[in-house]
């Protein structure tokens, strides 16, 4: 099995150790490195190759969406996953329009992190409930959304995208298959007008369906 090769990169130490330990019990993880600073990120960067960087967006000396454009520019191939305990709208803003993948709180779930991790290294859009309502009311119209009805299933499903859940641990909660999961997850795509996981959680917060 390809291991995803993770930097953490936080300035507090026990933050750092506490991430790398829960990690370290996933065998489909590869700690490369750890970083307290924005340089100290740069340079592991640079010698080595990383699939997903953990960044804080608050560090001594460069900031975390310098740090973000920097890793960016040196791996472009690299997942950003901006992990942080400040959700003010310019930072999620400005880091998801700098090229981070996801953008998750620290207060969230063992479980979530570890499918966030997962989600961005398959490229998706990953966002914490809270930020995903920031980020719609940042980038969506204010126009009033078309009235929408979703059976209990559909909101279930919606419920637990909002929590990071996988298709299988949907399928699981649903007692269902993936497929069927995958098909009810388009449908509700399809009613919500989205395309992503993300957005779908976002449109489901901003509407008040979850």
């Amino acid at each position: 099995m390809e291991r995803i090769r993770i930097l953490v990169v936080d300035d507090h130490p026990i933050v750092r150790q506490g991430i790398t330990s829960l990690l370290s019990n996933y065998p489909e993880f590869e700690i490369v490195d750890e970083a307290d600073c924005g340089a100290a990120a740069i340079r592991v960067a640079e010698s080595h190759t990383l699939d997903v960087v953990l960044l804080d967006i608050r560090m001594p000396g460069e900031s975390g969406l310098d740090v973000l454009r920097r890793v960016r520019s040196i791996q472009p191939e690299a997942q950003v996953l901006m992990l942080t305990s400040f959700d003010d709208d310019e930072y999620v803003v400005g880091a998801l329009r700098a090229g981070a993948r996801g953008f998750v709180l620290k207060s969230v779930s063992d479980e979530m992190l570890v499918n966030a991790i997962r989600g961005v290294h398959r490229g998706e859009r990953i966002l914490s409930p809270q930020v995903a309502e920031r980020v719609v009311q940042q980038l969506l119209s204010d126009e009033a959304a078309p009235a929408v009805t979703f059976d209990e299933d559909e909101r279930q499903i919606l419920r637990l995208l909002t929590e990071g859940a996988s298709n299988t641990q949907i399928a699981d909660a649903l007692y269902i298959s993936v497929s069927t999961a995958k098909r009810k997850l388009r449908a509700i795509f399809d009613k919500l007008d989205v395309d992503t996981r993300a957005e779908a959680a976002a449109e489901a917060v901003r509407r008040g369906v979850v």
